[in-house]
């Protein structure tokens, strides 16, 4: 096979493989999608690229054989050569799988890379934006679906947005009805559905990451690194921002268990309710016992914290989520209704100086976190004089 055909063959894989990724991903964000469907697609994802790994591989043995000279098999199965023909072999197959790991890496990723360990912006390579250089996506993907259902990112309604600021548009709870009609008459009004307009304006939050310039230069597994960092830094932006809108429900004061049904009971039945609560919250209500002298919190393999309220699922946050240290607080709602976050998909990073004249890593991202439906969902403090 010639290198073109190979060429043509693995550029057009290549393309499937990114067709598909997008196609995975809108399935794993759509609510209407069956775990099945997805676990499938990754599935084909990964097969696309032993693929693509397969036909990289036989790429660089064909370019290979190209260039070799007339004295190569000579040279390599010399009597006086030190190695075993086994440790040849073996050395043969790591030289080609780092050769091969180079070459897959995108300009932009290199030149990342470079900016990471020497601080050189390279003018064509890289992408940056006001709050630094983007972290290409082959490195991080900010917008993989969370799958840690104890932060509040996972059960909140996430839109990847592409300006800075704008207008989303939000369907309201549907409350139109249909009604009867005689034949051939004109069909009766009814109520329009209700479309609000959030308006958002993605912020900057920035954290540092404790590293030098030369610990950076000497760490072997720095994209690992980096990734674990931003991610964890990201989903505790998150659940705190996500936190503050949720304190903005309609404040509900409760100091008996009755209290506690009537605000999970009414106005909210037309919602998906669940609790997510503080852990000052949840240890007063675990304490509770109805009529029966069952404790109020039944078991349920449903629920992120194994418990139900009500039979609603019960996730518990940090008390300084929903406040303070101390504070028995609690949203019951729907907070997929209620939480609208605006995400850009820029993540980025920049060399900065501290007060001690040592450099460090800077990191920032941009996003907006807005209530959306502001009826769906109540925010509890219970206990007396709280």
């Amino acid at each position: 096979m010639k290198i073109s055909e190979i060429e043509t063959e693995l550029d057009a894989l290549k393309k499937q493989k990114a067709n598909k990724i997008v196609e995975v991903r809108a399935l794993a964000d759509s609510d209407a999608s069956d775990v099945a469907d997805v676990q499938e697609g990754v599935s084909s994802i990964d097969d696309l690229q032993k693929q693509i790994d397969s036909l990289q591989a036989q790429l660089d043995a064909v370019k290979k054989a190209q260039g070799l000279s007339d004295d190569s098999a000579d040279d390599s199965t010399r009597d006086d050569d030190p190695d075993l023909p086994e440790e040849r072999n073996l050395k043969g197959r790591e030289n080609m799988e780092i050769k091969l790991n180079q070459e897959q890496e995108t300009a932009e990723v290199r030149d990342f890379m470079h900016y990471l360990k020497t601080g050189e912006k390279r003018d064509n390579g890289i992408t940056t934006t006001e709050a630094g250089v983007v972290i290409p996506k082959e490195i991080l993907d900010i917008q993989k679906v969370p799958t840690d259902n104890i932060n509040l990112s996972a059960v909140i309604n996430r839109v990847s947005v592409t300006s800075g600021m704008g207008t989303l548009p939000i369907l309201q709870k549907n409350t139109a009805r249909l009604t009867t009609a005689d034949e051939r008459a004109e069909n009766p009004e009814i109520a329009n559905a209700v479309l609000k307009g959030v308006d958002y304006k993605a912020l900057t939050y920035r954290g540092a990451l404790p590293l030098s310039m030369e610990m950076v230069q000497d760490a072997p597994n720095l994209k690992t690194l980096l990734n674990t960092y931003v991610q964890e830094a990201k989903q505790l932006t998150e659940q705190y921002q996500i936190g503050l809108v949720l304190q903005t429900a309609t404040a509900v004061s409760a100091t008996t268990t009755d209290d506690l049904k009537t605000a999970y009971n009414k106005g909210l039945s037309n919602y998906n309710r669940q609790w997510i609560v503080t852990e000052s919250f949840y240890n007063a209500v675990d304490l509770l016992k109805d009529g029966n002298n069952r404790y109020l919190l039944q078991d349920s393999i449903a629920s992120a914290s194994g418990k139900a309220l009500f039979g609603a699922s019960v996730l518990i946050v940090p008390d300084d989520v929903l406040g303070v240290a101390g504070d028995a607080k609690a949203f019951v709602g729907d907070p997929k209704a209620f939480v609208l976050e605006a995400m850009r998909s820029d993540v980025a990073v920049e060399w900065d100086h501290n007060e001690n004249f040592e450099r460090i890593l800077a990191v920032a991202l941009r996003a907006d976190f807005k209530p959306a439906d502001t009826n769906a969902g109540k925010f509890i403090t219970f206990g007396s004089g709280k």
